[in-house]
C-alpha cells in the first residue's frame, strides 16, 4: 500500500515514530501521539482516530496501541519497534561511501564491514573506479588520512566544547603565522577533496578559512580564557558577517551544470527550484562576507553554464572580471 511507502508518504513517518516512542519507554499517551501526528502534518481527525482506534468504520482502524487499565499510557499491540528502512539507491550510496578515502575518520571500523555485507539489488550496482576525479587542489598536496584524522580530532573536539586551541597556519605561499582561536565550522569541499575549518582567531578578531591540512602544532590551550566572552564576540562577527543577501542563479539544464553546481557549493546553504517555463534551476546560495572571493572563483569556474540574476553588485563584478579575462587573452592572441 503506497501509504505505507516511506518515500511516498509523511502518514509512514508518523507511525514509525509512535510504535518506535511507544516501544523505547514502555508506551505513549494521546497527547504524544497528537503531538508526532501534528509534526509530520498529519494531524487530520481521520487519521488520529484510525491510529487510537476509534473510527466509526472498524476495518479502517488501524490497531495499533492499547489502553492500560485507567492509565493514560497506551502501550503497543505487538511489542516491536520498526527497524530503519533503507531504499535501494541509499543503500548503493552507503556502498559507495567506502571507496572514499576519508571513510575511516567519520565511521567505526564495525559500522564499515556492516555496510560491506548489506545486499543491494544488482541493478543499482556499479564501479567506483569508474568516477574519477579531475579537480583535485594542484596547488596543495594531499595528505596521509591517518594525519588528518589526528587534526580533525583536536578541531572537531574544541569546536563542540568552545575551546580554543594554539596552531600554525601555513598559507598556499609559505607564509607561516602562529595563532589562538575557536574551531567553528568543518568544511568539506567536493570540489578539490579538501576539508576546510573556519576558526575564529582571538588574536586578530576575525575569521580565516584553513585548509586542515596546512594546519600544523595543534593543541588546545592551556590560557585562561573568557570562553562566554568570546563566544558572544565571535557569534556577534558570524551575524554581521552574513551577507545581506544570497547570491541566485539561473544554472542552464546542459551539460551535467546543476550537478557541477552542487558539487562546487557542496559546503554553502543553498537552495534550488526548477524553472519550468525557462527550463532552468534557480539556486540560491548564503555565504558569509569573508567567503565572497571563494563564491566568486566557484560561479566563474562554471563558466557560461550559468548566470547571475541578483545581486546586482555580484553579476557586475562577475561582467568585470569575464570583461578583464577577455582582454587579457586578446593581447596574447
Amino acid at each position: 500500500m503506497e501509504i505505507f511507502s516511506s518515500i511516498k508518504s509523511t502518514f509512514y513517518k508518523a507511525l514509525e515514530e509512535i510504535i518506535n516512542t511507544a516501544y523505547e519507554n514502555g508506551g505513549i499517551t494521546r497527547r504524544g501521539v497528537q503531538e508526532i501526528l501534528q509534526k509530520y502534518n498529519c494531524n487530520f481527525p481521520s487519521l488520529e482516530r484510525r491510529v487510537l482506534d476509534k473510527n466509526e468504520e472498524e476495518n479502517k482502524n488501524l490497531y495499533l496501541l492499547k489502553k492500560e487499565d485507567d492509565s493514560q499510557q497506551l502501550t503497543l499491540r505487538i511489542d516491536a519497534p520498526i527497524e530503519p528502512y533503507a531504499t535501494d539507491i541509499e543503500l548503493m550510496w552507503l556502498k559507495f561511501m567506502l571507496s572514499s578515502r576519508y571513510v575511516h575518520l567519520f565511521l567505526e571500523d564495525e559500522t564499515i564491514e556492516k555496510i560491506k555485507k548489506l545486499k543491494v539489488n544488482n541493478n543499482f550496482l556499479f564501479d567506483p573506479e569508474i568516477l574519477l576525479p579531475k579537480n583535485y587542489s594542484k596547488v596543495v598536496k594531499r595528505e596521509w588520512v591517518r594525519e588528518i584524522g589526528k587534526k580533525l580530532r583536536i578541531l572537531i573536539h574544541a569546536a563542540l566544547e568552545k575551546k580554543a586551541i594554539n596552531y600554525t597556519y601555513i598559507t598556499r605561499s609559505g607564509y607561516q603565522f602562529k595563532e589562538t582561536g575557536i574551531p567553528v565550522k568543518i568544511q568539506y569541499s567536493l570540489k578539490d577533496d579538501l576539508l576546510y575549518a573556519i576558526i575564529y582567531s582571538i588574536t586578530s578578531h576575525s575569521f580565516a578559512k584553513c585548509v586542515v591540512q596546512n594546519l600544523h602544532d595543534i593543541s588546545l590551550t592551556s590560557e585562561k580564557v573568557d570562553m562566554t566572552e568570546i563566544s558572544k564576540e565571535y557569534e556577534e562577527f558570524l551575524k554581521k558577517s552574513s551577507a545581506p543577501e544570497p547570491i541566485v542563479l539561473e544554472v542552464m539544464n546542459t551539460r551535467n551544470a546543476l550537478e557541477r553546481a552542487f558539487c562546487l557549493f557542496s559546503s554553502f546553504k543553498k537552495s534550488a527550484r526548477f524553472l519550468r517555463e525557462k527550463n532552468k534551476h534557480q539556486l540560491t546560495i548564503y555565504y558569509y562576507t569573508f567567503e565572497e572571493a571563494e563564491v566568486l572563483s566557484r560561479i566563474l569556474y562554471l563558466g557560461k553554464d550559468v548566470v547571475v540574476i541578483s545581486p546586482e553588485r555580484i553579476r557586475n563584478e562577475i561582467i568585470s572580471r569575464v570583461k578583464k579575462a577577455l582582454e587579457r587573452y586578446e593581447e596574447k592572441v
